[in-house]
């Protein structure tokens, strides 16, 4: 998310923008490059937005130039279904030119082999692919379109024969100094629908040469994807001890509580089953987003992050990025967050948790409870 690492290196600079509500750096910024996807997943509704993707490249390069100007480190470009766009390599170039770190997030299902080519020599530096089953017929029903799967493994393959071929760096010919290798990182959302499934997953996530898999807990304020209680303790006695060993094995995750998206105490559980994943956290802590990110729309209006999409705090066809990061909405907000005021979406958020916890404890802020884990999304 927003690198703590090189927060930590800033504090003091961080701590007077959290006091004074004042303006950080937007370290890591998502970009949602359009409303369309090609799929028609029951836990997202970006396919069915119905409004006009206002994005265009000219409008999205000089974006990226005033990101780079305001010490951005990271793009993160998704959607929709971001491989739909032709110019997706001409953007990942341009910010890549720009000094800036380029991930992904993509269905996987569209990567074909020249795409691949194309986006690793682009300067893509990571790309997080969703696989919601390792069983077809499961992820291809969560996904909404048979075949699903197949496209995807075929997909996440020819990413990494584009890799192998452009010896392993980024990009060909044009790599940055201490760059690696594309990571290839498989997320899945945990619901009702899947999660007896993935005790399976390490193994098919290794044999198609991912690194890491990210499990997020699904995000259905109607309650119908949502583990009950009996599946919350199934999933945690049955599925995730077994998922936790196979992936730690394989290199697949680093810590086994990552296989535990719902935590494991009592509270914790029954927190999750109302979706509230943050689990108290920003009840007792600021959470640090308004200083460090932000959510750029397809209708090219700028929101706080994805618990709050329809947050807007600024168009960017009538503002630059800078007027907005800089201006009186986002200072309102950071005004609510550093006065312990946040949102009401606050409370189902899992991104950024361990990331928030960290920054809170090294500004020298009151520890908040160590068995808080989330997302690094």
């Amino acid at each position: 998310m927003y690198q703590v690492a090189r927060l930590q290196e800033e504090a003091p600079a961080l701590r007077e923008a959290v006091e004074k509500a004042s303006p950080f750096w937007p370290l890591m910024v998502k970009i949602k490059l359009l409303w369309d996807c090609n799929l028609a997943c029951g836990m997202c509704d970006y396919s069915r937005q119905g409004r006009p993707t206002l994005l265009t490249f000219g409008l999205l390069t000089h974006t990226l130039a005033d990101l780079a100007a305001l010490k951005c480190r990271k793009v993160h470009f998704s959607g929709g279904e971001p491989t739909l766009r032709r110019d997706l390599p001409d953007l990942i170039a341009y910010a890549h030119s720009l000094r800036l770190r380029v991930t992904l997030t993509t269905n996987g299902t569209l990567l074909t082999p020249e795409l691949c080519k194309q986006l690793v020599k682009a300067g893509l530096n990571s790309v997080c692919v969703s696989i919601d089953s390792p069983v077809r017929s499961v992820h291809d029903r969560m996904r909404g379109m048979p075949g699903a799967l197949k496209q995807t493994v075929a997909g996440v393959r020819a990413l990494g024969r584009a890799v192998k071929a452009c010896g392993n760096k980024l990009p060909c010919g044009n790599k940055l100094p201490g760059k690696a290798a594309v990571a290839i990182r498989i997320n899945t959302v945990v619901s009702r629908e899947n999660y007896d499934t993935l005790h399976e997953l390490p193994d098919l996530v290794h044999s198609i040469g991912a690194r890491q898999i990210l499990l997020m807990p699904v995000d259905d304020p109607s309650g119908a994807l949502l583990l009950n209680k009996r599946r919350l303790l199934d999933y945690n006695r049955r599925i995730a001890p077994a998922l936790a060993d196979r992936a730690l094995a394989l290199g697949l995750m680093r810590d086994g509580r990552e296989a535990f998206p719902f935590g494991t105490t009592r509270e914790e559980l029954a927190a999750s089953r109302q979706g509230n994943y943050a689990r108290g956290l920003y009840e007792r802590q600021p959470c640090y987003a308004p200083w460090t990110h932000a959510l750029i729309n397809a209708d090219a209006c700028v929101a706080p992050c994805c618990s709050v999409p329809r947050m807007t705090l600024g168009d960017l066809q009538q503002q630059s990025f800078a007027e907005i990061w800089q201006g009186d909405a986002y200072g309102q907000l950071r005004q609510m967050m550093r006065d312990g005021r946040p949102l009401q979406h606050c409370a189902g958020c899992d991104m950024f948790l361990v990331e928030n916890r960290a920054v809170h404890q090294w500004m020298g802020a009151p520890e908040a409870d160590e068995t808080d884990l989330g997302s690094t999304r």
